[in-house]
């Protein structure tokens, strides 16, 4: 089963998740990586710049989910 890694970039700081967790695939970890987002979103106080990067074993950016606050979701 492949393992993916859930890192956290804001602006240019990245901090990298080092363990990953094991799923069957890439829709598996889209799943999860949003779960996340939801979760976290609420307990950071400006999530506009953050963002959920997948990674894969080699290190290669497979997806990034944005923490969108509020005003954020919306277009005008």
């Amino acid at each position: 089963m492949p393992r993916y890694f859930f890192n956290i970039r804001d602006g240019y700081d990245l901090d990298e998740d080092e363990e990953g967790i094991e799923l069957p695939d890439i829709e598996a970890a889209r799943a999860e990586a949003l779960a996340t987002v939801e979760e976290l979103r609420d307990q950071l106080t400006d999530a506009g710049n953050i963002e959920l990067e997948i990674t894969d074993e080699e290190g290669r950016r497979l997806l990034t989910v944005p923490f969108f606050r509020g005003s954020h979701r919306g277009r005008r």
